[in-house]
């Protein structure tokens, strides 16, 4: 019980205000086009920017997270995105807006990655895929938050308070992570051309990128629907009216949850049954995709449960974070971590980015509606993932991971 009060919670909750953050423009967008008259494109804009920060962030992250520790990491970038949601509060323009929204995402860039090292540090390697989805079970209770929970705060208070007021609140997990968390015994040594040479060979292991490119490209899709492009899918194509959205987005934060904590438990029973977990990231990989086919054909009769369908399934990818760390040294974890969050993070940039511009274009340029054209975006999603989950399937080596 110490180690999950100081080792494991104070970075949970960093986790928890990750993907509340993240989520939270899809609820305040309305707000934020009815007080600033920003349209689709500026919203995708400005929320994208919390992804764009995410990338850049990652390998720096991975070689402080492998010499400083979480503890001296994680508490520093909280008060960065504290900083970013005091911007953001104040902003009248989509200039302000990203700069704060940027702030924020480089703040919350290694939340995940700060719980994933201290995991690794302090409990047992075997059980990192269990204690790492438990972990993201947080993200998916923020995730839960930002939807009905901040429709109601909506209500009573306009979205610059609730900005500032959680602004205060990452202070305090600041705090609670600087103050609570064990002290990292590595702190300091090494020279730095041997932490970057430790992540050169982290990215020149061909293993790598054939266990995983394909769960973080999914990951990265996953990312970009499930905190964002959902809403629009549900309002363009299920057409259901605001209050409607906010119930199913609520609904679908509450799929990350079952998604990631069943995602570890089945591993981890598995493996002690000697089923390489590489197999089971595989069945979890076609599952997703599955999942799309119903999406892409524009299946309306059931969105809510199709889409709480599609965020579970999305999120037992995850365990490639656990297994693909397992393959390196101990040591090598932040930069293994923060390396595989790049790629993910990435995509959902490029993908949360182009989806706005590509619905827009599709349908001024070629005449489709909206509902068509978010057909012809999630068939290209499906196609790009299917040819990537292909290469996992062809790899012994990623099909045999631990």
């Amino acid at each position: 019980m110490r180690l999950v009060f100081t080792a494991f919670l104070p970075f949970a909750l960093g986790y928890f205000l990750s993907f509340l953050f993240r989520s939270l423009n899809a609820v305040v967008a309305p707000a934020l086009r009815g007080e600033l008259g920003l349209d689709d494109a500026a919203i995708g804009v400005v929320t994208s920017m919390y992804l764009a920060a995410f990338v850049v962030a990652q390998l720096p992250a991975g070689v402080a997270l492998d010499r400083f520790g979480p503890r001296r990491v994680a508490p520093v970038m909280l008060f960065v995105t504290a900083l970013g949601a005091v911007v953001f509060a104040l902003g009248q323009d989509v200039v302000v807006l990203s700069i704060g929204r940027a702030l924020i995402g480089l703040g919350l860039s290694v939340a995940l990655m700060c719980g994933f090292k201290a995991n690794v540090l302090y409990w047992p390697i075997g059980r990192l895929p269990l204690v790492n989805a438990v972990m993201m079970t947080f993200g998916g209770l923020g995730a839960a938050m930002a939807t009905r929970p901040v429709q109601w705060l909506l209500a009573d208070f306009d979205w610059r308070q609730v900005f500032l007021g959680l602004g205060a609140i990452t202070v305090a997990v600041a705090l609670y992570q600087l103050f609570a968390a064990p002290t990292y015994e590595r702190g300091g040594k090494g020279r730095l051309a041997d932490e970057l040479r430790g992540l050169m060979g982290v990215l020149r292991t061909p293993l790598f990128w054939r266990a995983g490119l394909a769960p973080t490209f999914s990951l990265g899709v996953w990312v970009c629907y499930a905190s964002f492009w959902a809403a629009g899918w549900l309002r363009d194509v299920a057409h259901l009216d605001e209050p409607s959205v906010g119930v199913a987005l609520f609904a679908l934060s509450i799929a990350i949850v079952p998604g990631y904590f069943f995602s570890g438990m089945i591993i981890d029973l598995l493996h002690k049954r000697g089923v390489r977990g590489g197999r089971v990231l595989l069945v979890y990989g076609l599952l997703f995709l599955a999942i799309h086919v119903p999406i892409a054909l524009n299946v309306t009769a059931a969105p809510k449960l199709l889409w709480f369908a599609y965020v579970m399934f999305g999120g037992m990818s995850v365990v490639c974070y656990a297994l693909v760390t397992r393959a390196f040294a101990p040591e090598l974890a932040g930069r293994v971590n923060t390396t595989l969050n790049l790629i993910c993070m990435l995509i959902a940039f490029v993908v949360q980015a182009a989806i706005g511009p590509a619905l827009a274009g599709m349908g001024t340029v070629h005449g489709l509606s909206r509902a068509e054209a978010h057909q012809v975006a999630t068939l290209a999603l499906l196609a790009m993932q299917a040819a990537a989950w292909a290469w996992f399937a062809m790899s012994r080596d990623a099909r045999d991971l631990p």
